[in-house]
């Protein structure tokens, strides 16, 4: 086992991976050696019919031709192979006495010297090319892939699937079997997801990982082995991320220089993708903190205004009303009792909203829908909010021919409540309030105008965010910032939009409802 202990440094290459980095570099197979023996046949047959038109001093360049073809084919060893081999054949078919390896005259030999090392010289150069040739081949196809893997990098957003891309890239690279171990949040190594593991591991060498590379006195960098499995580490400055390990396809005693450091590479980039992912969580942990924190103080502030301020005027009154009864005419008793019933419903609206947006919170809203004729609901929304609206001018307009829709009148009607509630509240005492239906282009349209203050460009969309507030430098009375969110709710279960825009009758603002045709059960049936 070879394991870092120490400042990170680089290595001198072992025997072992230069017999590895060989064993991969070089093709000894017998068709490389094969391709040697047929090159030089080759060379023998096109020698012996060039022969009489080339003359013997040029015989020689075929076969020193056929060496450098076999170099450039199949590598430097059956590249000597073929220069030994054209040797022989020159020697044996060319050189008198023909068809024996005695060289008679002495000027032959300097000869067949001279070629053998102009072949080996050759042979070896071209072998040389070659692998160049092969390397850089194989730097490009690496280089690609880890271009390949920093791009999948950047759309991931779980640790498993950073896991399963980096075992996936290191598996394609050579050729074997890719693993990604991962800390669990107590800091120990498994296997189990969000991990990747080619194959079981026991308890005692994920230890050794962890040990190596985490905690006091870890080592930086290197690669260690665990049976038939090398592994790096994924090392950041927050700490230790995990190790990616490869089982190449062959057994190898050590893997070769440039195959750690593709290791490594693999290894950084997936634990620069690790530590993305978990700052990116904290974030988003410390953000629902804080959003849940904001919605928790708004629900408490809402709660004190919107529930002690109608308590409060009942008391008040029940208060007048049991001390001071016999002091107060007919008129004073009636208004006592209209304010109890006025704030007594106004506390029963505001928890009933709050009832709707629990609701909704928990998803468990199923409208029931069945035909549903919109201008009865207008209606009735009416004459919940009479009591709100009677300081106001009411002007109802409905289209004729409105068809029937597939709606929950219970949830619409609602919906139509909270935003005659918010027209009356923030529309000055007199003021006209317009409710119209009619049909919008593909949709049925509901519109809730008011000449109130109207809702800024900025503030349309949040207008329906729980809790919102639209700022007011006047003196306006607040709303909780429930019932716009609870009314978008409803109506988006109900398959229909909800939106704000400026009235266009002048100052104020107009609340739309929206519902597809698609939504249309039956045509309304003509008066007689």
């Amino acid at each position: 086992m070879r394991g870092p202990s120490g400042p990170p440094q680089e290595e001198p290459r072992t025997r072992g991976a230069r017999m590895a980095q060989a064993s991969r570099d070089e093709d000894i197979s017998a068709g490389g050696y094969g391709v040697a023996v047929l090159g030089t046949v080759l060379a023998l047959g096109l020698a012996l019919l060039a022969q009489p038109f080339v003359g013997l001093e040029n015989v020689d360049l075929i076969f020193l031709v056929a060496v450098i073809a076999v170099a450039a084919r199949a590598g430097t060893g059956p590249a000597v192979l073929a220069s030994v081999a054209s040797l022989l054949a020159y020697n044996f078919f060319f050189l008198p006495p023909l068809y024996t390896l005695v060289i008679a005259d002495p000027k032959h030999v300097t000869a067949l010297v001279l070629f053998l090392v102009a072949a080996l010289i050759t042979g070896n150069l071209a072998g040389l090319v070659r692998a160049r040739s092969l390397q850089a081949r194989r730097r490009a196809e690496t280089t690609e892939k880890l271009y390949a893997f920093s791009n999948r990098l950047a759309r991931l957003m779980t640790r498993g699937e950073v896991a399963q891309a980096a075992a996936d890239t290191a598996a394609a690279l050579t050729a074997g079997a890719g693993s990604v171990l991962l800390p669990d949040a107590a800091g120990v190594l498994r296997t189990e997801e969000p991990s990747v593991a080619h194959r079981a591991f026991e308890p005692f060498e994920l230890g050794t990982l962890r040990t190596a590379w985490s905690g006091p006195g870890a080592a930086a960098g290197g690669v260690m082995r665990l049976g038939d499995c090398w592994f790096a580490p994924m090392l950041t400055p927050a700490g230790f991320q995990g190790a990616l390990g490869v089982a190449p396809a062959r057994p190898v005693s050590a893997l070769a220089p440039s195959e750690e450091r593709m290791l490594r590479a693999l290894a950084d980039q997936a634990a620069v993708a690790l530590e993305r992912i978990r700052v990116t969580e904290e974030r988003d942990s410390a953000q629902l903190a804080a959003e849940s924190e904001r919605l928790r103080s708004a629900l408490l502030n809402s709660l004190s205004h919107d529930l002690k301020t109608p308590l409060a005027a009942i008391m008040g009154a029940v208060t007048a009303l049991r001390d001071y009864g016999p002091l107060y005419d007919a008129a004073g008793r009636d208004a006592l009792v209209e304010t109890i019933q006025d704030e007594t419903e106004r506390m029963s609206r505001f928890v009933t909203n709050l009832l709707d947006m629990a609701r909704l919170e928990a998803g468990a809203l199923a409208p029931r829908r069945e035909p549903t004729d919109v201008g009865e609901i207008v209606g009735a929304a009416l004459r919940r909010t009479a009591s709100l609206t009677r300081d106001h001018e009411v002007e109802v307009a409905f289209e004729p021919g409105v068809p029937l829709l597939a709606l929950d009148p219970v949830l619409l009607e609602q919906c139509l409540v909270n935003l005659l509630d918010n027209a009356a509240k923030f529309s000055p005492a007199g003021s006209l309030i317009r409710v119209e239906t009619r049909r919008a282009g593909d949709t049925v349209a509901i519109f809730v105008r008011d000449q109130g203050p109207g809702v800024p460009p900025e503030d349309r969309e949040r207008v329906f965010d729980l809790f919102h507030q639209v700022r007011r430098e006047d003196h306006q009375p607040a709303g909780s910032g429930v019932g716009l969110s609870i009314s978008r709710g409803f109506v988006g279960a109900m398959g229909g939009t909800i939106r704000v825009e400026d009235n266009p009758e002048g100052r104020g603002a107009a609340f739309v409802i929206a519902f597809p045709i698609s939504l249309t059960t039956r045509e309304p049936e003509a008066a007689e």
